[in-house]
């Protein structure tokens, strides 16, 4: 019997069988479709995005800002920027977490995973930071909440907060904190939007911190208050930069004095 899945990244219904499963997951290891650019003006990054709203943007990730963006670039052009490269770690995540309810669905049924399937599963317990010494009931049921979408609104929110629109700290968009070296806790730089964006999206996914963040998503998304996700969300996000007790405080006010950023949550690639 054939099981079937809508592909809703790709506006199609493909039948998934045991046979085929193995390649569909092979296929995930693909680059995610779109331009990687570096643009060296903001005049260039304008016409790239000339047709983005809140609703809607180009399949253009931008891996670095023009030099000239802090005296040129505007807010809205920024928001746009980042919601993209937000869709396409999306992107990835919506695969991933079609695929897991796959094999979430073979194992409740008791049928065996391929080598494929279980070399997959392992990745995304590793890729996740799931506790290993677990069942692999309660692994499955773990990945099932954490291998989910970010909220555009929220990350660009805190991207707003982090570099002023983009005006500043561009070395570090999302305003991840670490450990450098053993003795200096500070944001972490990246020399690239993509890679910055990768690491905030994985950290938010994967790090015990966010545990009760990931559970006010997975209610959001059931009882579908997605319109009013990213402002609950931002109230969650204490753990993100403990040493600012107004952290949570101070993003949701950002989504409240910015209307656009709010109407974010519906944001997709132009067709």
């Amino acid at each position: 019997m054939r099981k079937w899945i809508l592909l809703l990244f790709l506006g199609i219904a493909v039948p998934v069988q045991a046979q085929n499963l193995d390649n569909a997951i092979q296929e995930l290891t693909k680059d995610v479709k779109g331009e990687i650019v570096s643009p060296a003006t903001t005049e260039e990054l304008q016409q790239l995005f000339k047709d983005a709203d809140e609703t809607k943007v180009p399949r253009i990730f931008v891996d670095k800002l023009p030099s000239d963006f802090s005296q040129k670039g505007t807010g809205e052009l920024y928001m746009y920027v980042i919601a993209a490269l937000i869709l396409r770690s999306n992107e990835t995540t919506i695969k991933e977490k079609m695929l897991l309810t796959l094999l979430k669905k073979k194992y409740e049924n008791k049928e065996p995973w391929t080598e494929v399937e279980e070399s997959f599963f392992q990745h995304l317990v590793e890729k996740y930071d799931v506790v290993i010494n677990k069942t692999t009931q309660m692994k499955l049921d773990q990945l099932t909440i954490k291998v989910d979408e970010i909220v555009p609104g929220l990350a660009v929110a805190q991207s707003v907060y982090a570099t002023n629109w983009g005006q500043k700290n561009m070395d570090h968009p999302y305003g991840q904190m670490g450990w450098l070296d053993e003795n200096t806790y500070a944001e972490i730089p990246y020399d690239s939007l993509i890679k910055a964006t990768e690491a905030y999206v994985k950290e938010m996914n994967s790090t015990n911190n966010y545990w009760m963040w990931r559970n006010t998503r997975q209610m959001a998304a059931h009882k579908g208050y997605l319109n009013l996700l990213a402002y609950n969300l931002a109230g969650n996000l204490q753990p993100y930069r403990p040493e600012d007790p107004y952290y949570s405080d101070t993003i949701q006010k950002v989504l409240i004095n910015n209307a656009p950023l709010r109407k974010l949550h519906t944001v997709t690639f132009i067709q």
